[in-house]
């Protein structure tokens, strides 16, 4: 019994750990996700119409 329980605790342990470790990794690769996305848009807000008059798309929300 005693060593169910430990084995328990430590799966529980573990377990939590993992969590952790993936939301931070989500976390993280959001972060870069939104930094690229955020790249794009300056870009593409920055492209020139072709017939001169202005921006080609505002993509502004």
């Amino acid at each position: 019994m005693e060593m169910d329980i430990a084995a328990m605790s430590m799966n529980l342990s573990y377990s939590n750990v993992q969590n952790s470790l993936s939301v931070s990794m989500l976390k993280k690769s959001m972060d870069a996700v939104e930094e690229t996305m955020e790249g794009f848009i300056k870009m593409i807000d920055s492209m020139p119409s072709p017939d001169g008059r202005g921006n080609l798309l505002n993509v502004r929300v």
